[in-house]
């Protein structure tokens, strides 16, 4: 596809993180121990990795009300549990977006969550590229109710999980579609919004000795109008183990095999993690930090870019609709 980047004005900036915690649980003392939102039953106590939770604390999303409450990421709001504002012509891929911006000097960020189909897992996302030198990002996912493994026979405990990617970044277009009008004057105070990142999400778990990969590919870059921009690498989810609890965590390469990538070896460019919920862990949660996302040698020439982005899926043959799930033997999963 042919890459438009040189005719877009865009600003690539360092990534600015904090820690975080469970970002769905919804309680009164703000604790993350409460019951949650839109998915029935209560949160798991799920930790997310700080390099994951970047700059966010906590995120309740209300699948039923299309509410999303965002809470430690600054400069948003002036409530410290910052309310976004649903903008349905962001949506992409089954993942439902709201952004947020006070004034025309303010930052403007842009989210994205997303839920299973059972309504056991759920994740959400945020970023704000700029201005002032610094963005602002950070990916959550949990899980709600209690979560049971599939069972291992002689033919079942190998489970697939196939949808879509969502991911933000901190390339920002100061001509956004969401932005308001400009501060005039000054190009130091134009605020950007950030472009966002779409792909396909497959998941391989194998539950009989607790092992866990996965690929993001199709990835495309999209303008703020969701218009392509340019095609991306795959990155690859390389094999980690799940633990007793249902959560793995491991780190991302591009995929060698894409020529876009420039990869000759295995060039670590981020980390991930998630979960898996419902009975028979019928769906999947997680998010994805990377350092970089155009390849090794700079495709798009862009410095110091960064990406923050989620996967919500389904179990195949339970619930997921993806054409992927149609290849996949169904003798392998869950009975």
């Amino acid at each position: 596809m042919a890459q438009k980047v040189a005719g877009l004005l865009v600003c690539a900036v360092l990534a600015a993180c904090s820690s975080g915690s469970n970002p769905f649980a919804s309680d009164d003392d703000g604790t993350g121990g409460g019951t949650g939102t839109g998915g029935g039953g209560g949160t798991s106590a799920i930790t997310v990795p700080d390099g994951i939770a970047g700059a966010v604390s906590r995120i309740a999303y209300d699948s039923g009300a299309g509410m999303l409450l965002v809470e430690g990421v600054s400069l948003d709001e002036v409530p410290y549990s910052a309310t976004y504002q649903r903008a349905p012509t962001l949506d992409q891929d089954g993942y439902i977006a709201f952004t947020v911006q006070e004034d025309a000097g303010d930052r403007h960020f842009t989210a994205y969550a997303g839920q299973s189909t059972s309504g056991a897992a759920r994740a959400g996302v945020v970023s704000s590229p700029g201005p002032r030198n610094a963005s602002i990002m950070g990916a959550y996912f949990e899980r709600d109710g209690a979560y049971t493994p599939p069972e291992v026979t002689s033919d079942s405990g190998l489970v697939t999980y196939a949808g879509s990617y969502i991911g933000v970044t901190n390339v920002g277009d100061p001509n956004g579609s969401d932005l308001l009008p400009p501060v005039s004057g000054d190009p130091e105070l134009v605020v950007p919004q950030a472009l966002i990142i779409h792909g396909d999400a497959f998941i391989n778990a194998d539950f009989a000795d607790n092992s866990v990969e996965g690929n993001i590919f199709n990835r495309e870059l999209l303008d703020t109008n969701l218009n392509p921009i340019s095609d991306l690498p795959s990155i690859v989810l390389m094999a980690t183990n799940i633990t007793a609890d249902g959560t793995f965590a491991g780190t991302v390469e591009y995929d060698i095999s894409d020529p876009l990538s420039g990869a000759t070896d295995h060039t670590q460019i981020g980390t991930y993690a998630g979960v898996f919920g419902g009975e028979s862990a019928d769906s999947v949660a997680g998010g994805v930090q990377l350092e970089q996302f155009d390849g090794v040698g700079d495709n798009l020439g862009f410095e110091a870019d960064a990406e923050s982005g989620i996967f919500v899926l389904d179990q195949c043959g339970i619930a997921s609709s993806s054409p992927i799930c149609a290849s996949v033997n169904p003798d392998a999963g869950t009975p």
